[in-house]
């Protein structure tokens, strides 16, 4: 019994996350308004066409993955509904590989400079490689490999919340001191800030991930 309320805390923790900053991360582009975008992309309104297109893509493809994700996880849902778990697991793959695909369109050039470049670009590769592993583990019928791939694949997917969740809590923590270390300049502060959040944003959640898996592993030969 405590397991199992573990595991349900556990899961409307990731689904309340991810539900929230899946919908308040495609709300403003959802406007057509560069004006609500973020101090990171409402420059690619002025920029070329194919990053004014990448960005919108990419936003609303991560989105849909990151909103579809939690549900994944369902065991009731996957045994109840199987083909309502594979359909929703096609439209999540689609997400994860446009998301991912853009994210090389809109990485050239990023505020958080080369730094952030480096670290989107690197996020992108590990997306859709765990994603593509995930997907050809499921249909060799490797069910334990595509779940375990699955875990890593969404780790990365939820970067997109973690992003905005540390992108908050560092900018807060340099709130204090934005005259004498930026001069005042809040795109000073804000740039600094995204240069470490392009990398703190999925970093640590691919290490819990491999943290969950190794410990699942051990506790399923201990009870074997």
């Amino acid at each position: 019994m405590k397991n199992n309320l573990t595991k349900h805390w556990r899961w409307g923790l990731l689904a309340f996350f991810a539900i929230g900053v899946g919908i308040s991360a495609i709300a403003p582009y959802a406007t057509l308004n560069p004006a609500n975008f973020n101090n990171a992309t409402a420059r690619y309104a002025s920029e070329n066409t194919a990053k004014y297109v990448g960005l919108f893509v990419h936003a609303f493809a991560s989105g849909v993955a990151l909103l579809l994700g939690p549900f994944q996880f369902l065991a009731g849902l996957r045994s109840r509904k199987p083909v309502l778990h594979r359909w929703l697991g096609r439209i999540y793959m689609l997400g994860v590989f446009l998301g991912g695909i853009t994210a090389f369109v809109i990485a050239p050039g990023i505020i958080s400079g080369l730094v952030g470049e480096i670290g989107l670009i690197t996020l992108a590769v590990l997306w859709l490689w765990t994603g593509y592993k995930a997907y050809t583990s499921i249909r060799a019928g490797n069910v334990e490999s595509h779940r375990q791939w699955m875990i890593r694949n969404y780790a990365l997917t939820f970067a997109a919340a973690t992003l905005r969740l540390w992108l908050g809590v560092l900018i807060a923590s340099q709130l204090p001191m934005p005259q004498s270390k930026y001069a005042g300049n809040f795109d000073a502060l804000f740039i600094e800030v995204y240069r470490v959040v392009m990398w703190l944003s999925w970093v640590p959640n691919l290490v819990l991930a491999e943290w969950l898996l190794i410990r699942q592993r051990a506790a399923y030969k201990m009870a074997t």
